[in-house]
């Protein structure tokens, strides 16, 4: 049996410079499309869009 072991810290810390530091890969995903555009708009077409200019850092999204 494989032994389980915790690899973060998973402190607030921890996630939200996950969240500033994780892409959202948008390419060929029809959710995004509309999204991708207004943020495109606000951070430059070429910016690496990140999990925190998505809203990401809305506490809310995971303690509700």
């Amino acid at each position: 049996m494989d032994v389980v072991k915790q690899f973060s810290p998973l402190t607030m810390g921890w996630c939200i410079n996950c969240h500033r530091e994780t892409e959202v890969k948008m390419d060929g995903n029809g959710y995004y499309d509309e999204v991708h555009k207004t943020l495109a708009a606000k951070y430059g077409k070429d910016a690496k869009l990140t999990v925190d200019k998505i809203g990401g850092l809305d506490c809310a999204r995971c303690h509700y």
